[in-house]
């Protein structure tokens, strides 16, 4: 880590199965699964889907990977700055 927060590519290590993500509350979500959507040649942020699970109750949730990162933090940018 640089002491930066930055954006990360949904192929990226924060994104493998498993990494932990915090919201603003302290919520705790898990990766599931990322995978681009269906039909689509670019590699943008916004071409992936992330599957995650709140942590606490379980649920599964889907959004793209530039609005999961807009609302979540991972969890090695969690305390940075």
């Amino acid at each position: 880590m640089n002491g930066k927060i930055k954006f990360h590519k949904a192929t990226g290590p924060a994104f493998k199965t498993g990494e932990v993500w915090y919201a603003a509350n302290g919520q705790r979500v898990r990766i599931v699964d990322v995978a681009r959507y269906l039909g689509v040649l670019s590699n943008h942020i916004s071409d992936y889907s992330v599957m995650y699970k709140d942590v606490q109750d379980g649920t599964m949730h889907e959004k793209d990977a530039w609005n999961f990162q807009v609302r979540y933090t991972h969890q090695a940018d969690r305390f940075v700055g």
